[in-house]
């Protein structure tokens, strides 16, 4: 049987991967990390839990158990990151790199050199995930050809957003971006959006960097963003087709029609 390694954050993708990859045929095997990692996830995979920023243990789990490659899954916020991280020597080591350099896919490729020095290649985050890749055009709803024109205009800010390695989303109003996510992530900024607007109908736009590397770091959606922007007055969210995750696809596409939130893919 073909093996595969997770290294699993939170929320909801890990677990959908490893459900996937168990029904394709492969042993997986989950390095999980306490008060992340969903224990729903024991149902489709070996897992071993870590405390964040560990990373010799977790290494020494994937090798003991022949495993050389791995896809990196799941949320974990960087302002946890700072604050609960528990290193070990060689994570140390690897932040000492990095330090003057946080932004994500610099972190990232730090993590890639060092499992590369273990033989242990990261591969496609998307690689059990097909399914849920957001189609081009109307995915829930339809929209007027208007919003499509706004669409487009927030489409060409956020790549540039992205591109510069700030974020993935912004959201926009009358040809005006209102808020850009930072750190605090999308649904921070669609909450700050919504305190902005008082409740003023917007529109998130979400996308992937131009040159997006396919295992680090996708655009996600899903049901909890329709919930957000039905309570902060969002009407339209526009993601970016072929490159952009819709979390419980099929759930998130029904919570959205039931409270009128359009989806489209641009």
């Amino acid at each position: 049987m073909s093996k595969i390694g997770i290294i699993a954050g939170g929320g909801d993708l890990p677990i959908i991967a490893a459900r996937n990859a168990q029904k394709e045929g492969f042993e997986v095997f989950v390095v999980g990390f306490d008060g992340f990692t969903s224990k729903e996830i024991e149902r489709y995979a070996n897992v071993s839990y870590f405390k964040l920023g560990s990373v010799e243990k977790p290494i020494s789990f994937l090798k003991k158990n022949k495993i050389n490659k791995v896809i990196l899954l799941g949320k974990i916020e960087h302002v946890n990151v700072f604050s609960d991280i528990r290193a070990d020597i060689r994570s140390v080591k690897m932040m000492l790199k990095i330090r003057k350099d946080l932004r994500p896919m610099s972190v990232f490729k730090v993590i890639d050199d060092e499992l590369k020095k273990e033989g242990i290649e990261i591969i496609d985050s998307t690689s059990f995930l097909k399914d849920i890749i957001a189609p081009l055009g109307f995915i829930s709803g339809k929209i007027k050809d208007e919003d499509i024109e706004q669409i487009k205009y927030g489409y060409s800010i956020a790549k540039k957003i992205a591109d510069m390695d700030i974020g993935l989303s912004i959201t926009i109003k009358d040809y005006s971006v209102v808020s850009v996510e930072g750190i605090d992530g999308t649904d921070e900024c669609i909450k700050r959006t919504g305190s902005i607007l008082g409740g003023k109908p917007f529109i998130l736009v979400k996308v992937a960097r131009t040159n997006q590397d396919f295992r680090f770091d996708l655009p996600v959606i899903g049901k909890n963003t329709v919930l957000n922007m039905k309570e902060a007055g969002g009407r339209i969210i526009a993601v970016e087709s072929g490159k952009t995750l819709i979390i419980e696809k099929d759930e998130t596409l029904k919570f959205a029609s039931e409270n009128d939130i359009k989806i489209f893919g641009i």
